[in-house]
């Protein structure tokens, strides 16, 4: 493929996404565009593979950054539910603030390893099923 049909190819589906955030149906951008039905179907297809590789990625990069952050935060609120100067009835809503963060806790230490090594399980299926259509 050749240069000039890489920008032409990458300037319709350009367009074509600008017409789709319209709301815009595949037939009327066919129209709109003087493009074959077919090509504004597969372009569709490959803006809609790219965008779901883009939030995989976005999700996979931040997912192990998201968990420290909440943990972190969550800390930070047991430390401030630690105030000596409240009364009785504060402390109890405290106390089971502290528990609820506590399981919360408990809960992403549980679950992000499971979480992490499922996306890898994912990307592993991904390659497979690559490597069995090329």
């Amino acid at each position: 493929m050749t240069g000039n049909n890489k920008s032409a190819i990458n300037e319709r589906r350009q367009k074509l996404f600008a017409l789709l955030t319209r709301g815009m149906k595949g037939y009327e951008i066919a129209k709109e565009l003087n493009t074959d039905q077919s090509t504004i179907s597969r372009d569709i297809k490959y803006l809609t593979s790219q965008s779901q590789s883009y939030l995989n990625d976005l999700a996979k990069s931040t997912l192990p950054f998201m968990y420290q952050t909440s943990i972190e935060g969550i800390r930070d609120v047991i430390k401030e539910c630690q105030d000596q100067t409240i009364n009785m009835y504060q402390k109890l809503a405290a106390l089971k603030l502290i528990k609820d963060c506590h399981e919360t806790i408990f809960r992403l230490l549980d679950e992000g390893p499971s979480v992490l090594a499922m996306r890898q399980l994912q990307d592993r299926l991904i390659l497979i099923e690559n490597r069995q259509v090329h």
